[in-house]
């Protein structure tokens, strides 16, 4: 059965509901993490292993990390490339008589525009609402007085964090400006809201800006509604609830954030139903703080709609793998603090879809083209599995990560990592990145770094062949800086790899293998000068630390015969057999599987390959 609106708003939201950007409220103890909570997370998380879905689905965004992101320190101060804040002026109609039309109102919105904006471009466009005890201005500010999520939004942009887009941020106030501070006026003005906000307000900004509307008729807009947001803390999350309820002929995307609406699940999927919708027509970004009044609340209603809604609402990190995240910040309450950060998050996913979704294949600096199909899923910012088809090599599976600012006007580091067992392509798409994290702490040491985490399906040539013919294509395909090209295997990943030295060892700059073997030859690794670094348990379980003291030593002698110096063989060659103290200190007993989670935390160890840089001759 429905529940009546108002009762449930008067329950989720409780007594009151304060500004984004201000601090009226009375902080609660922190609530532990519920089962619920622990079930969302791991339906989200199996949601990372499942293959895409319909060919048709629009993936514009990217995928919402496990964890929010703080916002860096410094963006809150002035960008070097500041967008600009515009006041727009509109004509409207008093709320509760907006049919009649009976008193035309004059309205301002204020709308950012990022840096460097052009009528010539076309841009996402996310109506950002206020909260209560506030107006138009409370979030971003003025031309004459940016508040700080001004210049969170300015660093963003100018980092490669969030795409280009405009923002606009209007009032749900009518007659008066102190509206928005009566709570019950306020309940009754949000759900009022649509009718200016369809009929007055998008069409007046999005004529006089550059968006993907075509035109401001209603087709006009309901074709372009893939690249309009809107969202909004406390009562702007029930603003944007209300836009949900109204609107999904106009948005595609919404960010509610502390502010609840009804923990009736079967009732929100029945808005979508009564819309004409279905559950591929939306995404919704929740966040809220384990110290917010409202937290309770507003994470009963999400699960509910999670749980109970007959699959309307699919948990998932991703557009392909469903339509609803939820994030919690440990401790946070409801606050500008709060607002600030969730809104950044929410903006770094809508319309941040992985670049690599654009295939390079075809715009390589040989000029040949490449057979590559490109991934659809991701997890933890990686696009997994993507495949170059060779025509001499096969299918070549391997799961990449790109950073957000590559766009391929500067050279960037490249990084081959290649797992265990474990990790192989037949035990399942991503179980490399997934069961190894070499990939994850190697973004530490070089943030303008792609990385490539090969899913091959064995350690002999075959494999190392394919390892050969995909470090190729990157190498032609992207903007690569060969002096920084480097590799890394883990116990049968180091097998294959110490085969690619025997084979092609002037592509890497240097190599790091961890508690493995050497199966390739010496000779080729040797006349390349390619460095060298074998980190092993000194009783490793499965190889011992023989078999690379011998291949130590074998290379060593061969470097000894063509006359090197000490230091010239120390700088290109290292042996670091691990006692096993090390293991007992790290809380590992097992020293073949522990290595592989002391060595990629050991700066020392990955310092060394990270710190490598070729010679150009």
């Amino acid at each position: 059965m429905r529940k009546r609106l108002l009762g449930v708003l008067m329950t989720g939201v409780m007594l009151v509901v304060t500004a984004c950007g201000t601090s009226r409220q009375t902080q609660t103890t922190a609530e532990n993490k519920t089962e619920d909570g622990k079930q969302a997370t791991q339906m989200e998380e199996n949601a990372d292993t499942q293959t895409g879905t319909d060919s048709e689905t629009h993936n514009l965004s990217g995928v919402v990390p496990d964890e929010l992101e703080y916002i860096p320190d410094g963006y809150d101060t002035l960008a070097s490339e500041q967008g600009t804040l515009v006041k727009l002026t509109y004509d409207t109609w008093e709320s509760f008589t907006y049919e009649e039309h009976t008193q035309k109102l004059t309205k301002d919105a204020w709308v950012y525009l990022p840096y460097g904006y052009s009528d010539k471009e076309k841009y996402n466009v996310f109506y950002l609402s206020h909260g209560g005890w506030s107006n138009e201005t409370s979030l971003m500010g003025t031309d004459t007085d940016p508040h700080t999520f001004k210049h969170v939004i300015d660093h963003a942009i100018q980092d490669g964090k969030i795409k280009p887009l405009i923002i606009v941020l209007p009032t749900y106030n009518n007659t008066s400006e102190e509206d928005s501070g009566d709570y019950s006026l306020a309940i009754q003005l949000t759900d009022q809201f649509h009718n200016e906000l369809v009929n007055d307000l998008i069409p007046a900004v999005e004529s006089k800006y550059s968006t993907y509307a075509e035109n401001t008729t209603p087709e006009g807009l309901k074709a372009s509604r893939d690249h309009r947001g809107f969202g909004g803390f406390s009562m702007g999350s029930v603003n944007t609830w209300n836009t949900f309820r109204y609107c999904l002929d106009y948005f595609r995307y919404f960010m509610p954030m502390s502010g609840s609406y009804s923990t009736d699940g079967q009732y929100m999927a029945d808005l979508v139903r009564q819309q004409g919708h279905d559950a591929d027509d939306f995404f919704i970004f929740a966040a809220s703080g384990t110290n917010d009044f409202a937290y309770s609340a507003f994470k009963a209603q999400i699960m509910a709609m999670g749980n109970d809604s007959d699959g309307m609402f699919t948990f998932a990190n991703n557009e392909s793998d469903g339509n609803l995240s939820f994030r919690e910040r440990e401790g946070y309450s409801h606050d500008g603090k709060a607002c600030d950060e969730y809104t950044y998050n929410g903006l770094r996913f809508f319309w941040n879809g992985n670049e690599t979704a654009i295939d390079p294949a075809t715009d390589t600096n040989s000029g040949k083209t490449y057979d590559v199909d490109i991934g659809t899923e991701n997890y933890k910012g990686f696009l997994l599995d993507n495949v170059l088809h060779s025509e001499t090599e096969g299918d070549i599976h391997y799961n990449l990560y790109v950073p957000d600012d590559y766009d391929g006007s500067e050279e960037y580091a490249l990084f081959m990592t290649l797992p265990g067992y474990q990790g192989l392509y037949f035990q399942g798409i991503g179980m490399n990145v997934q069961t190894e994290e070499f990939g994850f702490l190697a973004r530490d040491y070089n943030p303008k770094m792609i990385i490539v985490a090969p899913q091959l399906n064995d350690w002999q040539d075959t494999s190392a062949r394919q390892t050969i013919a995909l470090t190729e294509y990157f190498l032609d395909a992207y903007n690569i800086d060969s002096a920084r090209v480097y590799a890394e295997g883990y116990s049968g990943g180091g097998e294959t790899l110490s085969r690619v030295m025997g084979m092609r060892p002037e592509l890497f700059t240097a190599y790091l293998q961890c508690s493995s073997q050497w199966d390739g030859n010496y000779d080729a690794v040797v006349e390349s000068r390619t460095p060298v670094y074998f980190a092993i348990g000194e009783h490793d379980e499965y190889y011992g630390s023989e078999p690379s003291v011998e291949a130590y030593n074998a290379i060593r002698t061969r470097y000894e015969e063509e006359g090197l110096t000490e230091q010239e063989i120390n700088r290109l060659l290292v042996l670091d057999v691990k006692p096993d103290s090390y293991f007992e200190e790290g809380g590992v007993t097992n020293q073949h599987g522990g290595g592989g989670r002391l060595f990629v935390r050991d700066e020392a160890i990955m310092g060394w390959l990270f710190g490598q840089v070729k010679t150009q001759s």
